[in-house]
């Protein structure tokens, strides 16, 4: 009988210290729902957000909005993306705007806010939890690990 124990004690004392796997939402590229953009490729992900492209398909001006610095979705976000960290994502903008050839999208503080932009841009785009994408924007874009 002590045997038996003490193999549930050492089963229940592993369960507690092996790590938990962390919960972590999907982040997905929203655009403002009526600019006529039902979906998008990875690359032209790209292309907005490091300002390749200024317009979409349909000749509306896109609108890219960020996180600050600080917001632990901005580096999953290009992590996911590009594979690049935040060191040399701001290593890239630092370069474009040095050469005056143009400026990083505009930053703001929380996910809500980067709603609020959207909505409020006619070719806003943006990232997300996907839990919080409602109906004033479209998913365009799920990015995946």
């Amino acid at each position: 009988m002590p045997f038996r124990r003490l193999i549930l004690l050492g089963s229940i004392f592993w369960l507690l210290v092996q790590p938990a796997a962390e919960v972590r939402a999907e982040l997905v590229v929203v655009v403002n729902a009526r600019c006529g953009v039902a979906a998008m490729t990875r690359n032209e992900v790209i292309n907005i957000f490091f300002g390749r492209n200024r317009q979409y398909f349909n000749g509306i001006e896109a609108q890219p909005v960020d996180l600050s610095d600080t917001h632990p979705d901005r580096l999953r976000f290009y992590g996911l993306l590009v594979g690049k960290d935040l060191s040399e994502i701001n290593a890239y903008w630092s370069r474009q705007v040095f050469s005056g050839r143009m400026q990083p999208p505009a930053k703001v503080g929380s996910t809500e806010e980067v709603l609020k932009w959207v909505v409020s841009h006619p070719g806003g785009i943006g990232f997300v939890d996907l839990a919080k994408a409602d109906a004033r924007v479209r998913v365009v874009y799920e990015l995946t690990p």
